[in-house]
């Protein structure tokens, strides 16, 4: 049964959220998750190599064949929407130069795949991630929940396309 490992990253300078599930035939499951803090008080140029640095590390660590970064979502500012480009930019460049594919996925098509619903609360959707992945989440690791969304995800658009694939 062909086995693939698969990340998902929420970026962010504030925290960015990594994810890592294992898809086996059919079944998808938790391997490991964490999230990489900063502070406002350090240098940019830091936090995005702390970023990129740590990244690289846990998808080598892990083996990761698959990632999925969050696309952008412009809310507040365009300031915080340059900021947000950069740290996204720092993950896909530490993933795309350990030679692993990267796609975007929207916040919508996170939300639709995991609970069925492209309008979810945050809150479904981590709650649907604890029931799907059989573990649970302290307060505060929202990073961490939509990471491992992202990661399930992209594993279950995998699935889709093996189907299609299958039944052409």
């Amino acid at each position: 049964m062909a086995e693939s490992i698969f990340m998902g990253i929420d970026p962010g300078l504030t925290a960015t959220g990594w994810g890592i599930v294992r898809k086996t035939g059919r079944k998808i499951s938790y391997i490991d998750s964490g999230k990489i803090p900063s502070h406002a008080s350090q240098r940019m140029g830091d936090r995005l190599n702390r970023i990129f640095e740590q990244l690289r590390r846990i998808a080598e660590e892990y083996h990761v064949e698959f990632c999925a970064v969050e696309s952008g979502y412009v809310g507040k500012s365009a300031q915080s929407a340059l900021k947000l480009g950069q740290a996204r930019a720092a993950a896909v460049l530490a993933v795309e130069q350990c030679g692993i594919p990267v796609s975007d996925i929207s916040p919508r098509e996170v939300k639709m795949a995991i609970t069925g619903r492209g309008s979810a609360a945050k809150e479904q959707v981590g709650y649907m991630v604890e029931h799907m992945l059989r573990i649970k989440f302290d307060k505060g690791e929202e990073d961490i929940s939509d990471a491992l969304a992202i990661a399930l995800c992209a594993a279950l658009n995998r699935m889709r396309d093996e189907r299609m694939a299958a039944a052409s």
